[in-house]
């Protein structure tokens, strides 16, 4: 699987995790009392994944390390 492929379904993932974990409490998943610890660790961990996700996508391949 090549970097930019994987980079997509990083992005995928991560989204996907954002959007659960803010939603929790209105799919049924959630304590229904707010945004809780849980939820905003979830979140940011997603957004970090996507973020990831992006920065394979759109890394230049001819850089030098």
């Amino acid at each position: 699987m090549s970097k930019k492929m994987l980079g997509v379904v990083f992005i995928i993932l991560g989204v996907i995790v954002l959007v659960v974990s803010l939603a929790a409490d209105a799919v049924g998943i959630g304590n229904a009392t707010g945004i809780g610890w849980k939820q905003i660790l979830a979140a940011v961990i997603g957004a970090l994944v996507a973020l990831d996700g992006i920065f394979l996508v759109f890394r230049n391949p001819d850089q030098k390390k």
